[in-house]
């Protein structure tokens, strides 16, 4: 019985490799359209996959890479979840866009189901998966699989709101649900990436300022984790703080804030939480206009000229709202310091 399987085992493979050599030698050969199938294209390694793409021609090339989209678009629309084999098709793409001439695959740019990709899954047990592709390639990125990775290449790509929503999801909502090995672990990641690669200014102030904010939180972890707040004690870190800092700010009067009955100083600490909330805001839209603008201009965007132009009046418009009521009304500076001599009384 054993000698039976055997020689059946050595037989299919065989077979196997006579179909795989004769296919590569035989462009028009006539399994050409149950490819994905008949050579377990997905199962393959990396290397295997871009060794592979390299024997066939461009026709077959072309053939196979709509048949992966076709399978992408199916899962996407029809089993979201099914995030493995959304993995394994996104590899099998990125090797025959490696080894095909641009040109060729212009065609798939419209409505390609593996640009842009923005899939979150929750599961019952509290874990969450994100997976995210960038600009023209059709690689996905598994922030659960590999961070390191995932932000590294959200960084590169210059899109601070990709990178913003990453750490979002990376860390909990709540400061005192911090692990603070892992915050600092995050912190020597992004200084990493900071520190080697050449960044635009828009990237690179938000990386500063968010790991200014994760050292904050490792340096002063005790103090806001407590489980009595120490007023005093978050007083006197407001008070030392040198520029103004929207997030450290903020979290400092939230806590501050809990404990302050007197009505007057506490909807005046709350004034302030509002207009640090609405400067952040104005420095987002900002931000977003600007990278719009910027996108429309090097033809980057995948959207109509319409849909930008409206996206950008309707920033503006939120922009010019926050400026009236918030911006020109209040010197924020003055504001804090203000409020920080009557927090020292």
């Amino acid at each position: 019985m054993t000698r039976i399987i055997c020689v059946a085992s050595v037989v299919y493979f065989k077979i196997r490799f006579f179909f795989e050599i004769y296919y590569h030698e035989n462009s028009n050969f006539p399994f050409a359209a149950g490819l994905l199938k008949e050579m377990d294209l997905l199962s393959y390694s990396t290397e295997k996959l871009k060794k592979h793409c390299q024997l066939l021609d461009n026709e077959e090339k072309i053939i196979l890479y709509e048949q992966l989209l076709d399978k992408a678009k199916d899962i996407l629309e029809n089993s979201r979840d099914n995030v493995s084999e959304l993995k394994k098709i996104s590899k099998a793409a990125v090797a025959i866009e490696e080894t095909t001439d641009k040109q060729l695959l212009e065609k798939f740019n419209d409505d390609h189901p593996l640009r842009e990709v923005d899939i979150l899954i929750y599961s019952p047990q509290g874990n969450t998966e994100y997976l995210f592709s960038i600009d023209n390639s059709s690689e996905l990125y598994d922030l659960k699989e590999d961070k390191d990775k995932a932000l590294y290449n959200a960084v590169k790509s210059n899109d601070v709101e990709l990178v913003k929503k990453l750490l979002m999801i990376l860390l909990p909502t709540e400061v005192g649900d911090f692990d603070v090995e892992y915050l600092e672990e995050l912190k020597i990641l992004l200084s990493g990436i900071h520190k080697e690669l050449q960044l635009p200014q828009d990237m690179k102030n938000y990386l500063e300022k968010t790991i200014k904010f994760y050292s904050f939180l490792c340096s002063n972890f005790s103090l806001l984790v407590a489980n009595s707040t120490d007023v005093k004690a978050m007083i006197n870190l407001f008070a030392t703080q040198p520029n103004i800092d929207y997030q450290i700010d903020k979290l400092l009067l939230s806590f501050i804030v809990r404990d302050v009955e007197e009505k007057k100083l506490n909807s005046e600490i709350k004034h302030m939480i509002e207009l640090l909330e609405q400067h952040e805001r104005f420095a987002e839209l900002e931000y977003k206009v600007r990278r719009l603008r910027s996108e429309f201009a090097c033809g980057k965007s995948r959207y109509s000229a319409e849909v930008i132009r409206n996206s950008i009046v309707e920033r503006e418009k939120e922009m010019r709202e926050i400026e009236k009521k918030y911006i020109r009304p209040n010197d924020l500076i003055s504001e804090r310091q203000k409020l920080l001599k009557q927090l020292l009384c």
